[in-house]
């Protein structure tokens, strides 16, 4: 099949793939941080894809945000269907603040 580390997130490689997706039951991981757009849009967030909205550009629900999201911006997550779970989100760490002696 393909060539790529099974680790390694790579985007969807060609528009053929999006013929997999399956609306309302394929769930999708993010390849590309898109946190300027939603602080929960991080790479390796998952979500479910509700519909399209352009020809290139899914409707993703994440469990705090549904966005359009262009196809090479994810990847399809295999063997796992239906709407993920804030434990299937990446844990989002916070900025560390400075500690400063008194």
């Amino acid at each position: 099949m393909g060539h790529a580390p099974s680790r390694g997130r790579s985007p969807m490689r060609d528009r053929s793939e999006l013929q997999r997706v399956v609306m309302n039951q394929t769930r999708v991981v993010l390849v590309r941080d898109l946190s300027i757009m939603n602080p929960n849009l991080v790479v390796g967030a998952q979500g479910l894809v509700v519909g399209k909205l352009a020809s290139y550009t899914l409707k993703i629900a994440f469990p705090k945000v549904t966005v359009g999201v262009n196809w090479q911006d994810c990847d399809i997550v295999e063997g796992r269907t239906g709407m993920p779970t804030d434990a299937d989100q990446p844990v989002n760490i916070p900025r560390p603040r400075q500690i400063v002696d008194e």
